[in-house]
């Protein structure tokens, strides 16, 4: 966990136009994600994220949000981890677009509470997203890790009502 400037994607839209890398053939998108400060977890060193802009995770959006689930296997974009640049800003929000490898599995998305109802539709685009299982460790750890060493956070997303396809 590091207190650092971070790209959140958790919410972030992608284009859905593909970049692939001509090495190793793997596919990619850029995603618009929004710039924080504040505490974070992510993959590389705390240092690291001081002079590099990462997509990393916090549960900053949790409210009023909850995890939708894609069960049947869609394209989403792997932002954890991702080199990012800074990109304006837009309704006050300063932005960041960050290039994400592109999986193909089931997924499960952070939205707004009203689109709970709209899984084909949410599913059918290219957003971040997450692998169900590390979803939810995410959530859940940064919670707790939250209350033990700073003493507030927002609670972990709910899972829409049944989203199954």
């Amino acid at each position: 966990m590091c207190d650092t400037t971070y790209a959140l994607c958790i919410k972030a839209p992608c284009e859905k136009s593909e970049q692939v890398d001509p090495k190793t053939g793997k596919k990619s998108v850029k995603c618009e994600c929004v710039v924080q400060t504040g505490w974070n977890m992510g993959p590389n060193s705390c240092d690291d994220r001081k002079t590099k802009l990462t997509s990393t995770y916090s549960n900053n959006f949790n409210n009023g949000s909850r995890v939708l689930s894609c069960p049947q296997p869609v394209e989403w974009a792997w932002c954890y981890g991702a080199a990012c640049e800074k990109n304006g800003t837009k309704g006050g929000k300063e932005l960041a677009v960050c290039v994400c490898p592109v999986v193909t599995s089931p997924a499960v998305v952070l939205v707004d509470k009203s689109k709970c109802g709209d899984s084909a539709n949410v599913c059918a685009h290219m957003w971040s997203a997450a692998y169900p299982a590390e979803s939810k460790f995410a959530n859940d750890y940064y919670w707790w890790w939250m209350h033990k060493n700073v003493g507030h956070a927002n609670a972990p997303a709910k899972p829409c009502p049944d989203t199954a396809q």
